[in-house]
């Protein structure tokens, strides 16, 4: 190999370590990024920061596998009105085979933190969720959450208690969730989890029961975070596979 061979090869392996370098200490998000993809954190938007998130899931039911999956599409801006408190507008499709792509609902939602990190021992957000359906014969529908985190250093433990209602149907079907994940911060960058949660839903008086495990991966530079995860049912449940995927863009 001549002298000039030699001097473009290490040219070449020098700018591709220099870049993954890069792209490895790049400064992590400073937006709301996720590490999990059932469990909420505690985390909102800057004041005046406005973010835009995209959402996709795939919902398989053990009996049906991915040929009938539904597939539920999300387009959200989100925006902090102040360090504590954020706001979100959703844009829901949805694709149920055998029915087509199509528009499910709009969604309306707010967070606030009521303390900085550490100052409880117990972090603690507030959530609420307004729902309007695309049919405007189906009843409105709202969604309270309790997120609850304590950091360790680099591992985080987070825990959500939610309850979902029909607006004045409640009788017409209600469910509530419990979420429990753990997280680890490789570098800030990279966090990887995994997670357990289970749902509960009743409508017209019988309660059916599902239960999830899996584990989640995310990615964020100063702009941009990327998170990707899959929960999968386990034990006698109506649990299949879920699959969430979510990109953020800190506008």
């Amino acid at each position: 190999m001549s002298s000039l061979c030699r001097q473009l090869l290490r040219m070449r392996i020098t700018i591709g370590i220099s870049a993954a370098l890069a792209l490895c200490l790049a400064p992590a998000a400073r937006a709301d990024r996720r590490s999990m993809i059932r469990a909420y954190e505690y985390a909102t938007q800057p004041a005046g920061n406005l973010e835009l998130e995209i959402w996709n899931d795939v919902d398989a039911k053990p009996a049906e596998g991915f040929s009938t999956a539904i597939v539920t599409t999300r387009v959200e801006l989100e925006y902090g009105l102040t360090d504590h408190w954020d706001v979100a507008l959703y844009h829901v499709f949805e694709q149920s085979p055998p029915e087509p792509f199509k528009f499910d609902s709009w969604r309306l939602e707010t967070r606030y933190r009521l303390f900085e990190k550490n100052v409880l021992p117990v972090d603690l957000l507030l959530y609420f969720e307004l729902e309007r359906p695309a049919d405007f014969n189906a009843p409105w529908e709202t969604e309270e959450k309790l997120i609850l985190e304590k950091d360790f250093g680099r591992f985080g433990l987070v825990a959500n208690l939610v309850a979902e209602q029909k607006l004045f149907h409640a009788v017409d079907g209600h469910l509530w969730e419990i979420d429990f994940g753990a997280r680890y911060e490789v570098v800030p960058q990279l966090r990887l989890a995994a997670e357990f949660w289970t749902i509960q839903e009743t409508a017209n008086g019988v309660t059916e029961g599902s239960y999830y495990v899996g584990p989640s991966v995310s990615w964020a530079s100063s702009r941009v975070w990327v998170q990707l995860g899959a929960g999968f049912g386990v034990g006698d449940t109506a649990g299949g596979t879920f699959v969430r995927s979510v990109l953020g863009f800190n506008l």
